[in-house]
């Protein structure tokens, strides 16, 4: 008999700062996870922490699954043979991402299926993931879904079956996005707004109010509806940086540029500064993206990550003192 139940679990977790205000322009790997920034990860200092997670489990196999960041499949033991057999690091270091919505659903047979939700901000579209755990089986099912509108979806026949229970409530992300659409896209537990969504929901009534401009700006939402109602609201700052970062992932890199000059212009910010940097690094200017990037970390020296990223280009710049006085500012209590 399969079951599923909510636990507590203790796993070392590296520390990882606070949430980078940054968006991940350029990434080593060229993987892209908008909105979620890039935490300041430090593998040094991992301590132990209980984290809430879900266990499928039948005779033969116990599957954890994290439902923090992104619902990451922790756990895959084989009872009989008493090993784990996914492959883990020895500690779990965050690497974006946040609480996914999570639900248990009647799958074949009876037994409980593990079914996990999100926005994809890049793709603009929602994806399901499904672990189902049979009876008497070491296989673990896992299926993956996204929903792009097809009225005659080709997948298991439960997959649009209601969730039977909500386990686990993600972030407002979805939820923006089926505010955006007016519908509900049943049955996608999407229902969470919060804070984090409030500007675009300003956005969305007309005008993106805009605050401090030293404050961090928040997530950039990138999407094709996103920037043409970008395009079109009243001019401030923020609406200006928002649809810089928008013109580029849609590639428009002049177009980026102009609307971050424009966000400097309305009001001086280090995030537009720094975009601006990343995109004269893009160009092959090197000198002067690291001109950029200082002045955006000097002005925001509470930042660790734009910190690094400064010191990094005036080390490769040949500017090692300038790059120590930065590593002292920022150290400074």
């Amino acid at each position: 008999m399969t079951q599923l139940r909510q636990v507590q679990i203790v796993v070392p977790v590296a520390d990882s700062g606070f949430e980078s205000p940054l968006p991940p322009l350029t990434t080593g790997s060229g993987t892209v996870v908008l909105p979620w920034p890039r935490p300041a990860t430090d593998l040094s200092c991992a301590r132990s922490r209980t984290v809430p997670a879900l266990v499928l489990e039948n005779e033969l196999v116990r599957v954890t699954v994290l439902t923090g960041l992104g619902g990451r499949l922790h756990s895959l033991w084989h009872k009989e043979d008493e090993r784990e057999l996914s492959a883990n690091l020895p500690v779990f270091s965050p690497a974006g991402g946040s609480l996914v919505y999570a639900a248990t659903v009647d799958g074949p047979g009876g037994d409980p299926v593990l079914r996990l939700w999100e926005w994809d901000q890049v793709l603009d579209l929602p994806y399901q993931v499904d672990f189902w755990l049979p009876a008497g089986s070491d296989r673990l099912h896992v299926g993956t879904r996204v929903r792009a509108g097809d009225p005659r979806p080709g997948w298991w026949r439960f997959a649009d079956d209601e969730p039977a229970e909500l386990l686990c409530a993600g972030s407002g992300w979805g939820a923006l996005e089926l505010f955006r659409m007016k519908t509900s896209l049943r049955p996608t537990p999407f229902s969470c707004l919060g804070f984090e969504q409030q500007p675009w929901l300003d956005l969305l009534a007309g005008n993106m109010p805009a605050g401090d401009p030293n404050s961090a700006p928040g997530r950039s939402l990138v999407g094709r509806h996103w920037r043409y109602l970008l395009e079109r609201a009243p001019e401030n700052w923020l609406s200006a940086y928002h649809l810089g970062t928008a013109r580029w992932f849609a590639r428009d890199l002049e177009g980026a540029v102009a609307a971050w000059r424009r966000s400097i212009e309305l009001a001086v910010s280090p995030w537009a500064i720094r975009n601006l940097a990343v995109a004269e690094y893009h160009r092959g200017h090197v000198v002067e993206a690291a001109e950029l990037l200082t002045a955006a970390a000097w002005s925001a020296p509470q930042v660790p990550q734009l910190c690094e990223e400064a010191r990094g280009l005036l080390l490769v710049t040949g500017q090692p003192a300038e790059a120590d006085a930065l590593r002292q500012v920022q150290t400074r209590p």
